[in-house]
């Protein structure tokens, strides 16, 4: 991943939304990096009489317009203090704006809330936020249940966690993950879970750690990434994909977990298909890439 220089959050004013405030400061303090707060405003849509054809688009009023602007000039504006902030309003749809401008305006990471309830996946982890994972082809930092989380981002990043396959598309996840530690001075901690039945099934941990050693040592030294002896850690476990991953960040004190997606265009490892699972079930956020 690039070194950060500017960050899209998506705003919808919710409480999730001003929780994750506190981890784009954070970020955009450590990189000197520009904040770019976008609210999207839905467009009006107008039904016709019964058979008369479908829903017309219709001019969204300039009013409601400049109403979300001064909401969004008040937002979060004590959470981000002291570091540079951009804030937009557009009209469109939401998830299309997101990726749009997150492809087109050099934005290297997306920050956004997510629900963490429901049955269907809209509702777990957000519609517009489903989107923007299998749209977006960069990273997107998102987060269960922001509003209840003491934000003390220093105790916070003293722990990342990295979850990742025995597979070449593994070295992105693996080089996000080592390069966000080593930037804040935190532990990693690197896991491979093997599932206990189907695919894979029959390797053991003693098989598979040898292999997980030298693709993290190698990926390291290639990048010049150095950890001082006992803040650094690789682990092989065995279990139910989503929920041992989950588990062993917990268990590590991190504040952030980071996984690979798989997304429009890309298709990736084992792991990836986990993604939705992850997010939803993550006590820390989750840094998919």
């Amino acid at each position: 991943m690039p070194k950060i220089s500017r960050i899209l959050m998506p705003v919808d004013f919710s409480e999730r939304c001003l929780g994750m405030t506190h981890y784009a400061r954070a970020i955009a303090a450590k990189y000197d990096a520009e904040i770019i707060l976008l609210h999207v405003v839905n467009p009006v849509l107008v039904a016709p009489d019964v058979g008369m054809g479908p829903a017309a688009m219709i001019t969204t009023p300039k009013w409601l317009i400049d109403e979300k602007a001064k909401l969004l000039e008040q937002f979060a504006t004590k959470e981000l203090e002291g570091v540079r902030v951009t804030r937009l309003v557009y009209e469109g749809i939401p998830e299309a704006q997101i990726v749009d401008m997150a492809q087109t305006d050099e934005i290297q990471l997306v920050i956004m809330p997510t629900h963490g309830y429901g049955t269907f996946r809209r509702f777990l982890i957000g519609s517009v936020t489903a989107k923007v994972l299998d749209d977006l082809a960069g990273p997107v930092l998102t987060g269960v249940h922001m509003e209840r989380h003491a934000h003390d981002l220093q105790e916070e990043f003293k722990s990342v966690a990295c979850a990742i396959d025995l597979e070449q598309s593994s070295a992105e996840t693996l080089l996000t993950a080592a390069s966000f530690a080593h930037d804040f001075g935190a532990k990693l901690a690197v896991v491979h879970v093997r599932p206990s039945t189907g695919p894979g099934s029959s390797a053991t941990t003693a098989d598979l750690k040898p292999q997980l050693e030298e693709l993290v040592e190698a990926e390291l030294t290639k990048h010049q990434l150095h950890f001082e002896p006992g803040r650094f850690m690789v682990c092989v476990q065995t279990g139910e994909i989503s929920r041992t991953i989950c588990d062993f960040a917990e268990r590590q004190g991190a504040g952030l977990l980071v996984i690979g997606r798989e997304h429009k265009g890309q298709q990736g490892g084992r792991l990836q298909t986990h993604t939705y699972s992850i997010i939803r079930q993550s006590a820390c956020p989750v840094l998919s890439v």
